[in-house]
């Protein structure tokens, strides 16, 4: 009897990891998910699939695609899983791709349905794709190559969200979106801001990298603004924000401020001499400021709170900002200030 109680743990976890039939042996590897609405759902589902090689036994990992459409996202991914014989394992699905249609409508349904569901993980970085799925932007032949493309784009400071985010997302949610041209190339395309669930603006450029400070990521740590010549490139060291949540007779105050330090200017005709970069940099710090303020003002309004502003006024004087935000006194213009001290280095 004894033994049987040491053994029962064992055979409890063997049953659990799953042996002979239900081994991941049995399983396809999922790499990543591309759904879409068009008239109907679309599910593209792109796979690993071990290939044999002649170097010494080794197998070499092709990508396959496999497809499936529906009236509703459930019966366009079980399509798609029907397609193939083996299991779809999702463990270790890193990306999620969203087609023009569903960044159209159904974005945060989307998302919270497949948090739900095994074809979900939590931390599944999710994109939004200017092809629509039926132009079959991701292919056999290119998928590795963009896939690792956006993947960069995150590891290099661009902004980017995951599933848990916009599935969780109450107030608003942010979408990062890329464009892919015909030749497979990838770039940032800016941000998708979502009120109600449909998309409601979109930032772009320097927008998206003050975007991302706000939501406290590091950013690119290059901003881009407009000189007299034509654009210029700030590479910034360090780039910080600093709040301050202030109360004045009956009112809330929140105070945003951007500090850092400019290691390089990069555009046309610029000053050589370090006094007249500091003037111009003086420009550059109000550029920035009416940005961010354009910013802020499209997402911090009733019921949209990407950047959670909320909290901050909450944490100050929680009474207060309930009553401010009952009259919307709290979303009115001033309530949150941003300002820009960038200095050279």
């Amino acid at each position: 009897m004894k033994l049987l109680k040491l053994a029962a743990p064992l055979l409890i976890a063997a049953a659990l990891c799953g042996c002979a039939s239900t081994g991941l042996g049995d399983k396809v590897i999922v790499k990543a998910l591309l759904l879409d609405y068009q008239k109907e759902y679309l599910a593209q589902v792109l796979v690993l699939e071990p290939q044999p090689s002649a170097d010494a036994g080794e197998a070499a990992e092709t990508i396959r695609l496999i497809e499936g459409s529906g009236s509703t996202l459930a019966e366009a991914i079980q399509e798609a899983e029907s397609a193939r014989a083996e299991e779809l394992f999702y463990g270790q699905n890193e990306l999620l791709l969203l087609g023009p249609g569903l960044q159209e409508k159904g974005m945060p349904e989307c998302c919270r349905f497949l948090y739900d569901n095994s074809a979900g993980r939590p931390n599944m970085a999710v994109w939004g794709i200017n092809r629509p799925a039926s132009e079959q932007p991701l292919n056999e032949e290119n998928a590795g190559a963009v896939l690792d493309s956006i993947r960069r784009l995150g590891e290099r400071g661009e902004y980017h969200t995951y599933l848990y985010q916009l599935a969780s997302a109450q107030g608003g949610g942010l979408l990062p979106l890329v464009r892919l041209s015909e030749e497979s190339n990838v770039q940032m395309e800016g941000l998708a801001l979502y009120k109600d669930g449909t998309p409601a603006a979109r930032f772009t450029g320097s927008e998206t990298v003050l975007a991302a400070l706000l939501s406290g990521q590091t950013g690119t740590g290059q901003l881009r603004v407009e000189g007299e010549s034509g654009p210029v490139t700030l590479t910034i060291r360090s780039p910080k924000l600093i709040y301050e949540c202030v109360e004045q007779e009956n009112s809330l105050h929140l105070a945003i401020r951007l500090s850092g330090h400019v290691e390089q200017m990069t555009g046309e005709n610029l000053p050589a001499s370090r006094e007249q970069r500091r003037e111009l940099l003086k420009q550059f710090n109000t550029q920035l400021e009416q940005m961010a303020q354009e910013v802020i003002r499209q997402s911090f309004t009733p019921g949209t709170d990407p950047f959670c502003f909320l909290s901050r006024f909450r944490n100050r004087n929680e009474q207060l900002t309930i009553r401010l935000e009952e009259t919307e006194t709290l979303y009115q213009p001033g309530s949150v200030e941003f300002s820009s001290a960038l200095q050279l280095l």
